[in-house]
C-alpha cells in the first residue's frame, strides 16, 4: 500500500504547520505527517516552512535571528491567534498516535545550511525517544547525511528537485544516493513515471513523491504504487486510496 503523508499538516485544508492542522491530521488514517523545522537564535527548534516570518505569520524577517521569547508572540495567519509550535510540542501531539513524523530539515536564506541544525534535530528526536518513528528529509544531501551521522533516524530521504534530476540525470542521482547509503529518494510527482519508479526500485532504493495536491496527481502516484507521497489534501488522498 502507498502511504500518505499529510504535508505541513494538510496545508490546503488548515493553516500550515499549526496546532489546528496537526490536531486534525492526528485524527486521520494517514501514515505520516510532514512538517518543517528551523532553529531560533537561542537554540530552540521551531516548526515553520519558510526561513522568514512574512508569508505565514503576522511577523516579519528571518526566523533564525529571533529568540523563542519573541517568536512565541508571533501569530500564525488564519489560526485565530495561535502561535507557531516547537518541535517538542508537535512530537507530543502525535506521540499517542501511530503516525510517523516526516521532518524536513530546512536551511536559511539563499539555501545556506544552519550550522549543526540537522544534528540538533536528530538529538532532540533521540531525547524524545522518537527516532524509530521519524523520517528525516532534506533537499540538501549534506543535511540528510549530517542527521544520519548524528543519530541514525529510522529512515532518511533525499528530496530531489526537478532541476537536479534533469541536470545530473537519474543515473547519477541514484549513484549518489547509494554511495551515501541513503535508502530512499523523493521526486516531484510530475517527474515520476513507471520507468523511473522501476529504475529506482531496481537499484534497491525506495521511491516517494511530493507535490501531490490534486486528484490527477494523487491518482497517478497511487497507480505507480510509490512507497509514500506528501499531499496538502490528505482527505482527498485517503478517499482516492480507498477507491483505488
Amino acid at each position: 500500500m502507498t502511504d500518505i503523508a499529510s504535508h505541513r499538516g494538510g496545508a490546503l485544508l488548515w493553516p500550515e504547520n499549526s496546532s489546528i492542522a496537526f490536531e486534525n491530521t492526528a485524527k486521520l488514517p494517514v501514515e505520516q505527517v510532514e512538517f518543517d523545522v528551523h532553529p531560533t537564535r537561542d537554540g530552540k527548534l521551531v516548526v515553520i516552512h519558510d526561513d522568514t516570518l512574512d508569508r505565514t505569520t503576522d511577523g516579519k524577517g528571518p526566523v533564525a535571528t529571533r529568540d523563542w521569547a519573541e517568536l512565541s508572540k508571533v501569530v500564525l495567519k488564519g489560526t485565530g491567534g495561535q502561535r507557531m509550535l516547537l518541535l517538542d510540542e508537535v512530537i507530543e501531539i502525535f506521540r499517542p498516535t501511530p503516525i510517523v513524523l516526516r521532518i524536513e530539515i530546512k536551511c536559511g536564506p539563499d539555501r545556506t545550511p544552519y550550522p549543526g541544525h540537522a544534528a540538533r534535530v536528530a538529538e532532540a528526536l533521540g531525547q524524545a525517544r522518537m527516532l524509530d518513528r521519524c523520517v528525516v528529509t532534506s533537499f540538501q544531501l549534506s543535511t540528510v547525511l549530517e542527521a544520519v551521522a548524528e543519530a541514525r533516524p529510522g529512515k532518511h530521504v533525499w528530496l530531489v528537485t526537478p532541476n537536479v534530476q534533469i541536470d545530473i540525470g537519474l543515473t547519477n542521482v541514484i549513484a549518489t544516493a547509494k554511495a551515501a547509503n541513503i535508502p530512499m529518494l523523493g521526486l516531484r510527482q510530475n517527474m515520476l513515471d513507471a520507468e523511473i519508479v522501476a529504475t529506482v526500485r531496481a537499484a534497491g532504493l525506495g521511491i516517494g513523491g511530493w507535490a501531490c495536491n490534486d486528484s490527477d496527481a494523487i491518482a497517478k502516484l497511487l497507480a505507480l504504487q510509490v512507497d509514500v507521497f506528501t499531499t496538502d489534501r490528505p482527505d482527498l488522498a485517503i478517499a482516492q486510496r480507498r477507491g483505488h
